[in-house]
């Protein structure tokens, strides 16, 4: 990765070093690679809480070589800091030194994010893929409002246009992108990519296009989509769940990959799934957890939801919690079919739910709101605080940051560490172990001291008006 030029305090505008723009297309639609990148020990102060999910080491690359989990590394040793108006990059090491320095091509972006070493920057009329650690720049002539990440998986990021009719899928660990556009051009789509769903390896998206009426599987390892009757419900490696409602009832269809049919099965009007070795997990609009089998569509229920008449659901990074959304409450239905947690009053915060690979964050609408950090996998409340949206989480969600009158909280199994400062928090590491905060104009990374230890100086990351991200070079 090229060296930058030392950052100025009181110039920010200086020379920049380019990155090399990737002379070539820009939809990359070979087979599988085959390669592995990098095995991800996982480490931090959070990894007593995350290790149950998030694998010790991970294999990149092959569609055969997945991961058994969708969630990201906690570990990071770069700081990645996008300029909210320019649209410049600026990494640094974990120390606060300058490694590089180029510019994305997109003014006033949007939204970006970072997963593994790949960068996504998004602004009104454009976006752009960025090579971390392989110093290519992919541009497209699409804007976005927002980066989302299927449910299921946080390895991929979607970067969906304004108006439904395409996007951008990009694989975090191993750079690849589609662009809709190019590769499955479909008149009349209006796909719903913010409630899309992913292999625990991030290569299959599965997306409802309501403009026709269908579902469509988007791959990494293959050279074109597959299309599907129905809603899209599920994904696994092997198979894609949908729904046809039609007033109370509903037909489930069973797929494979290529949209070969395998079974279906009727219940009643569906509003979530997941596919385990259980079978196929489904929540009907009024709560009810039905098991169907994959392969002869046999139905039985399992339990029972409190949680009101049922809008929608999404899987946990872990791949095998059901998070369901109620009018007046939020359940968890574990991959056995069975009810983890009904949270009564409680919400998922956020627009984009706070689920981590082993925690959710859930307030309740009251005068004083409420934060509660849940754990997926036993249903326990690991700790509560009167506090406010936004929300900030680590990479296991087990440790988060909310807004209080005094500053900020951090809540964790620990307990409540609150911060007096008029400090604006913007970002948490994803080992929960530093916080990247506004002060006095300028960017500073604080460690949070949940592990006990005495805080290390604050680092000085540079003015105002930068998005904070982490990697692991």
């Amino acid at each position: 990765m090229p060296s930058g030029p030392t950052r100025s305090d009181d110039d920010d505008d200086g020379d920049v070093v380019a990155l090399a723009v990737a002379d070539q297309e820009p939809v990359r639609r070979g087979g599988p690679n085959y390669w592995i990148r990098r095995a991800v020990v996982v480490g931090g102060v959070v990894a007593v809480l995350a290790t149950a999910s998030i694998v010790v080491g991970q294999l990149i690359g092959s569609g055969s070589e997945e991961t058994s989990s969708g969630a990201i590394s906690p570990d990071w040793n770069r700081i990645v800091l996008v300029d909210e108006r320019r649209g410049s990059v600026v990494i640094d090491d974990s120390s606060g030194e300058e490694v590089a320095r180029f510019e994305s091509g997109v003014r006033n972006p949007n939204a970006s994010g970072v997963v593994d070493s790949t960068l996504v920057v998004a602004g009104a009329d454009s976006a752009a893929v960025v090579g971390l650690d392989s110093d290519e720049i992919t541009e497209f002539d699409t804007g976005a409002e927002t980066i989302v990440r299927p449910a299921g998986s946080a390895l991929s990021m979607l970067v969906p246009s304004a108006d439904g009719a395409r996007a951008l899928l990009v694989h975090g660990p191993s750079g690849d992108v589609i662009d809709t556009e190019a590769f499955a051009p479909v008149a009349g789509a209006q796909y719903e990519f913010a409630d899309s769903s992913s292999s625990a390896s991030g290569r299959d998206v599965l997306v409802t296009d309501s403009g026709n009426f269908q579902s469509v599987l988007f791959s990494f390892d293959r050279d074109e989509p597959s299309f599907f009757p129905g809603l899209a419900l599920a994904i696994d490696d092997d198979l894609v769940v949908t729904a046809q409602n039609i007033g109370e009832d509903a037909t489930i269809n069973v797929f494979d990959h290529t949209g070969e049919p395998i079974t279906t099965g009727e219940t009643r009007s569906v509003r979530a799934g997941m596919i385990t070795d259980s079978g196929v997990i489904l929540v009907t609009v009024d709560g009810a957890v039905v098991v169907m089998s994959p392969s002869n569509g046999d139905t039985s229920e399992r339990a029972q939801l409190d949680t009101g008449t049922v809008t929608s659901g999404t899987v946990t990074a872990s791949g095998d919690r059901l998070v369901v959304f109620g009018s007046s409450g939020t359940g968890i239905v574990g991959d056995d079919g069975e009810i983890v947690a009904d949270l009564q009053g409680q919400r998922p915060a956020g627009e984009t739910p706070l689920i981590g690979s082993t925690c959710l964050s859930t307030v309740t609408d009251a005068s004083e709101s409420q934060i509660a950090v849940v754990d997926t996998e036993t249903g326990s409340v690991l700790v509560e605080a009167i506090g406010s949206e936004p929300l900030l989480a680590d990479a296991s969600g087990c440790v988060v940051t909310t807004s209080t009158p005094l500053g900020y909280a951090l809540l964790s199994s620990a307990g409540v560490q609150q911060v007096r400062s008029d400090d604006n928090a913007l970002t948490l590491s994803p080992d929960g172990a530093a916080i990247a905060v506004e002060r006095d104009g300028r960017v500073f990374l604080d460690t949070t001291g949940l592990d006990g230890s005495a805080a290390d100086e604050p680092i000085d990351l540079g003015p105002r008006g930068r998005t904070v991200h982490f990697m692991q070079s």
